[in-house]
C-alpha cells in the first residue's frame, strides 16, 4: 500500500509541476505581449522587464495550480484505466475508494499550502509588482483618500476630507470621542500627522470641545494636540481606495470590521472579494476533488474523454463562482454564501455525476 500511495502522489507531482510551470509561462508571455507597445514606446530596460516578470510568476503560480492539478489527477487515473494498470490494483483487493484516498490526502495538503503561500508570499510580492508596474508602465497606483469615516475601539470616530499618503497625513479631521454617555470631546483641526516615534496623530491648529459630567462645554485651542490612546494606523486610511485583494489579513479583517458599521453597501462588495481572496486555494481541493470522483469507464480514448468530463465540471464551478461573485456584490448573498455555495453545488454535482457513471 505503501508503494502505491508513493507512486499516486509522485505521478500527480510530477505532471503537475511540468503544468504549472509551462501554464505560469504561457501567462508571463502573455502578458509580456499585452505590455508590448509600452515596453518599446518606453525604451525599458531588459532586466527591469525581466524582474516584472519575475515578480508576477507568484501569482501565476497560484493561478494555475488548480487547473494543473486538475489535469494531473485525470492523466493519472485515466493512464491507469488506459494501460490496463487499474486492473492489477483491483484484484489485489484495493478498491476504487482506496485508490483516491491519497488523492484527497493531497488535495487537503496542497490547499493548505496554497493559503499559506498565498498569505505569505504572494500578497507581498504583488505590493512590489504594483510599484515596479507603476514605476514602468506608469500604472496609476496612488493609494491618497477623500471623504473618510473611521472608528476605533477606545470609542473614537474621525471624519477626514482627505488622506495623503506620501507623508501620512490627513486633513480637516474632525474627531469625535464618545462612551455610553454620550459625546465626551470633539477635536477639529487644519490638519493631523502621524509621528511614528510615538505612534499616534498629531493635530495642527486643534480646537477642543470638552463636555464635563454635568453637561457644560469648555473650549480650549492646542497648535499641536497629541492623543495617546488615539492610534489608527495610516494605512487603515488608504485602503479605502485600495483594493482589499491585495491588502494584508490583518489589515482587510480590521478595514471590513469599521467598513461594516459606516457602509453595508461597500461592505457587502468587500467582504465578498476578501472571502473570495481567502477561499480561493480551495479551487485546488474542488478541482482535485472532481477529478477523483469522476468515473474513466471509456472504452476509447479514456485520457481525451477524461479530461473533457474534468473541464466540463470545472467550468462549471468557475462559471457558479462568477454568477455568485455577482449576487455577493449585489447583496442578494451574504459574503460568506457566495464563495461557499459554488463549491459545494461543484462537489455534490461531481459525486452525482460519479454514481450515474458506475450505474452505466
Amino acid at each position: 500500500m505503501k508503494i502505491l500511495t508513493r507512486y499516486t502522489i509522485s505521478s500527480i507531482l510530477k505532471t503537475a509541476f511540468v503544468t504549472i510551470l509551462m501554464f505560469a509561462l504561457i501567462l508571463a508571455a502573455v502578458e509580456l505581449f499585452s505590455r508590448m507597445d509600452a515596453i518599446m514606446n518606453g525604451n525599458i530596460p531588459v532586466t527591469s522587464i525581466i524582474y516584472y516578470i519575475l515578480l508576477s510568476l507568484p501569482q501565476y503560480l497560484l493561478m494555475v495550480a488548480s487547473i494543473s492539478f486538475l489535469f494531473s489527477v485525470t492523466y493519472f487515473l485515466s493512464m491507469l484505466t488506459a494501460n490496463n494498470e487499474a486492473i492489477p490494483i483491483l484484484n489485489a483487493g484495493i478498491g476504487p475508494v482506496r485508490l483516491r484516498i491519497p488523492v484527497i490526502i493531497l488535495s487537503v495538503i496542497l490547499t493548505l499550502l496554497g493559503s499559506l503561500y498565498q498569505e505569505k508570499a504572494v500578497i507581498s510580492i504583488n505590493a512590489e509588482r504594483d510599484r515596479v508596474e507603476t514605476e514602468l508602465f506608469g500604472a496609476s497606483s496612488t493609494r491618497d483618500s477623500r471623504n473618510i469615516v473611521l472608528t476605533d475601539p477606545d470609542g473614537y470616530l474621525i471624519f477626514t476630507e482627505r488622506f495623503r499618503e506620501s507623508d501620512s497625513s490627513v486633513f480637516s479631521p474632525v474627531l469625535v470621542k464618545h462612551d455610553e454617555a454620550g459625546i465626551r470631546m470633539r477635536v477639529e483641526a487644519e490638519r493631523a500627522l502621524w509621528s511614528v516615534e510615538d505612534a499616534a496623530w498629531i493635530f495642527e491648529n486643534a480646537r477642543i470641545y470638552e463636555v464635563g459630567d454635568d453637561g457644560t462645554v469648555s473650549t480650549s485651542t492646542e497648535e499641536d494636540l497629541t492623543l495617546p490612546d488615539f492610534d489608527i494606523e495610516p494605512r487603515l486610511f488608504r485602503s479605502q481606495n485600495t483594493s482589499i485583494e491585495t491588502m494584508d489579513s490583518g489589515t482587510a479583517r480590521e478595514y471590513l470590521a469599521r467598513l461594516k458599521t459606516t457602509d453595508s453597501i461597500t461592505w457587502q462588495e468587500k467582504a465578498t472579494d476578501y472571502y473570495r481572496r481567502v477561499f480561493a486555494p480551495i479551487a485546488i481541493f474542488v478541482l482535485m476533488f472532481i477529478s477523483a470522483s469522476m468515473s474513466y469507464r471509456f472504452k476509447k480514448n479514456v485520457l481525451l474523454f477524461s479530461i473533457i468530463q474534468s473541464l466540463s465540471i470545472a467550468v462549471i464551478y468557475y462559471v457558479a463562482d462568477m454568477v455568485f461573485s455577482i449576487m455577493g456584490h449585489q447583496g442578494a448573498v451574504s459574503p460568506y454564501s457566495a464563495v461557499i455555495m459554488p463549491i459545494v453545488m461543484t462537489i455534490i454535482l461531481s459525486l452525482v455525476i460519479s454514481l450515474l457513471g458506475r450505474k452505466i
